[in-house]
């Protein structure tokens, strides 16, 4: 299967889609393509598979051995497998005869230790040099734009890049600037003063100017604190801290390597500083997944969610380290939080709870909740939990006033969830648009306020090849709810043979990454039994490698 769009974003008439490593644009009003941009690393990929490909269509004839010819006594020796009864089936040429030269010599039972040796060496050193690596598959994680619509910036997750373009405004795109990021970006906004706000795995925001001049390319520093006076690093850890046998081997590895170093008068490793400037504004201790910038009695605030089900408010550059306030309900991960459209002083959030709050984020107050995972089970029964993917809302003009509608998409589920923002900050006239695949982002393209606008949405029509990936609806109202009219096409049919193929093991490794935030609550009484004979449970994702089991404390850290 082709990989599927997963990242989708509205400024005027354009509409930029991502799938993979690249984004395309398209002319809204009309639906065609208009240019593409293509990270370098694409290409990367594309040639090792290539090469793997061919690397193994040219094996694939050897591996073959005819029934009536016996083995030469030049070539090797061949496995023979049992069957359950114990009798031996036909002989098969081992990978050794595939990855050993013409001139190796043959090696035969009886033959000494030694010499049995020497071959796996060979053997193995053949196949490491045989192996090529393919790279990291490139996906832009993140895509947004500059209100005027004159930059976008997209964020690619396996190198941690931030991606500046200058826009034409009619859908071409120049590269500015790349600069990576100390640890990978998890959200990212703009500012008015044109500076991106970056929230980061490692629970920090900073900010960086977006467009990028000589002295910060050069010799702008990082700014946060003072540089400390370098010291002896000393390891943390120690005996009394560690436990488990493997991580007290683990730290006697290191106690080692250090004094191997201190005695050849070795330098301890350092960090890499960033060559272009990067102010740290705020810390969590947890990893962050998203942020908003709030604004209320004309003062601004940061507000961030984190993987510890805190959204936390801090006050705007250049104080941001004061922490304003909490808001404090959520029992499980924080993935999602949205102030409507002309309802400044509300907050919605949403994540691995089966409902979506409702706050007075400035006081730190819940004014309602909503049940989204029973709205899940009306169309999917075998649904048991929900995470929300993304919450957006448009605001439309009707005869009674101004109406705020909030939408809401949830990881692996094929609708839609709409509601009406009442004037009591309740969200009500629910409504649950079903749709052909699952969606993986959209984008409400704007509208004059008096027409419905339209939605852009990505899907992984994996589970239903005859459903597109990319799609555009227009809404309508029936009994004061919003449902799916017509369905404009997006003519991106020439693109297709051009996309990267991908497993469906591939695509949700990839793109469904927010469940794997839900943390598990065995206890922490198996703690050390399970990091002995479990492995560990990773997913590698936009929030970067998680270890899904939660810490004896229950808290996760740095």
């Amino acid at each position: 299967m082709k990989i599927p769009y997963n990242q989708v974003h509205c400024r005027g008439d354009i509409l930029f889609a991502v799938r993979g490593g690249k984004i395309h644009s398209f002319n809204l009003p009309d639906g065609k393509h208009i240019s593409t941009w293509q990270h370098p690393d694409v290409e990367k990929v594309t040639k090792a598979r290539e090469v793997i490909s061919e690397t193994k269509s040219e094996k694939e004839p050897s591996v073959d051995v005819d029934d009536d010819v016996g083995v030469d006594e030049s070539e090797p020796p061949a496995k023979r497998q049992k069957t359950d009864a114990g009798v031996d089936n036909k002989a098969v040429v081992d990978d050794a005869a595939e990855d050993r030269g013409a001139g190796q010599p043959c090696e035969r039972k009886g033959k000494s230790k030694e010499s049995k040796a020497k071959n796996k060496k060979t053997h193995h050193e053949s196949k490491k040099h045989q192996v090529a690596r393919v790279p990291d598959r490139p996906v832009v994680t993140l895509l947004t734009s500059t209100e005027d619509g004159r930059h976008v910036l997209a964020v690619s997750g396996h190198d941690k890049v931030i991606w500046v373009f200058a826009h034409d405004g009619h859908g071409s795109l120049t590269r500015l600037s790349q600069r990576t990021m100390p640890k990978r970006p998890s959200a990212v906004t703009i500012t008015p003063e044109a500076q991106i706000m970056c929230a980061d795995k490692f629970g920090d925001v900073y900010s960086l100017p977006l467009i990028m001049n000589s002295t910060s390319a050069e010799s702008a520093p990082r700014v946060s604190t003072p540089n400390p006076v370098a010291k002896t690093i000393v390891l943390e850890a120690n005996p009394l801290t560690v436990h488990s046998k493997r991580n007290r081997e683990a730290l006697d590895n290191q106690r080692k390597q250090l004094e191997l170093k201190k005695k050849r008068g070795e330098e301890p490793a350092k960090d890499e500083e960033p060559a272009f400037e990067l102010t740290l504004l705020l810390g969590h201790v947890s990893l962050l997944t998203t942020l908003v910038l709030g604004k209320s009695d004309s003062r601004r605030y940061i507000i961030t969610g984190d993987r510890d089900e805190h959204i936390r408010v801090s006050r705007y550059v250049p104080q941001a380290h004061i922490i304003e306030g909490f808001c404090l309900g959520h029992k499980q991960f924080v993935s999602e939080i949205m102030i409507p459209s002309s309802r400044d002083e509300i907050l919605v959030s949403g994540g691995g709870d089966e409902e979506l709050f409702v706050w007075d984020w400035k006081a730190g107050k819940v004014l309602s909740t909503t049940n989204l995972l029973l709205l899940a089970q009306a169309n999917a029964p075998e649904t048991a939990k929900i995470a929300v993917t993304g919450l957006y809302s448009f605001v439309h003009s009707s005869e009674s006033g101004e109406v705020v509608y909030v939408l809401a998409i949830c990881e692996s589920v094929n609708s839609i969830f709409s509601w009406q923002l009442t004037a009591s900050n309740v969200l009500d006239h629910v409504n649950v648009i079903q749709l052909p695949a699952t969606p993986l982002h959209l984008s409400v393209a704007a509208s004059d306020g008096t027409t419905l606008p339209r939605l852009i949405v990505a899907m992984d029509p994996s589970q239903v090849p005859q459903a597109k990936s990319l799609q555009m609806f227009t809404l309508e109202i029936r009994d004061g709810r919003l449902a799916i009219d017509t369905e404009p096409s997006i003519h991106d049919e020439g693109l297709e043979a051009d996309e990267v193929e991908a497993s469906e093991q591939e695509v949700r490794s990839l793109l469904y990454t927010v469940e794997n935030l839900r943390k598990q609550t065995d206890g922490a009484e198996n703690a050390e039994a399970d990091s002995k004979e479990q492995p560990r449970h990773v997913a590698s994702s936009r929030y970067g490698t998680l270890d899904m089991r939660r810490s004896a404390s229950g808290a996760s850290h740095k």
